[in-house]
């Protein structure tokens, strides 16, 4: 009995780091059209990092061609992202300290369409200056749409 509840509670924290280390684990939004045109290139897929709060960020993929995008993952994480100094020393990768459920997925984007996925940048001791903080698509094949902004650590 010990064993199945250790069991349990194994799978449990597994679970619950996985659905963390997913952030918002990817919308997909119709572009409605807001008028809002930034990092937006017709007939093309576009990849956008934006800061949204103190340690919030957002990493959207854009759909603005006339195809409908599938792209296959062989586990659960969608997007990886890491943090660089100035000399391009990779200092944090999400993917290093996160575990993702082994199981192929896909997610598609109609034309129009877009996928975000929100996270936190987490608490690390760096010294105060300016990183790069880069964030891509994990797909099995094809595009990554890898997209970059600075972090000010003041």
């Amino acid at each position: 009995m010990k064993t199945s509840k250790r069991l349990a509670a194994f799978f449990l924290l597994s679970l619950t780091i996985f659905l963390a280390a997913c952030g918002s684990s990817g919308t997909v939004e119709p572009d409605m059209g807001n008028g809002s045109s930034e990092g937006i290139v017709e007939d093309e897929v576009t990849a956008l990092l934006e800061q949204m709060d103190n340690n919030l960020y957002r990493y959207t993929v854009n759909n603005q061609t006339d195809e409908t995008m599938t792209y296959e993952f062989t586990s659960g994480q969608r997007y990886d992202f890491t943090i660089s100094n100035q000399d391009g020393d990779e200092l944090y990768r999400l993917s290093s300290v996160s575990m993702y459920m082994q199981a192929l997925g896909e997610e598609t984007l109609e034309p129009g369409e877009k996928l975000e996925y929100e996270f936190e940048i987490p608490a690390m001791e760096l010294e105060p200056g300016t990183y790069q903080l880069t964030a891509w698509l994990t797909p099995q094949e094809g595009p990554k749409y890898e997209t970059e902004t600075e972090l000010t650590v003041e």
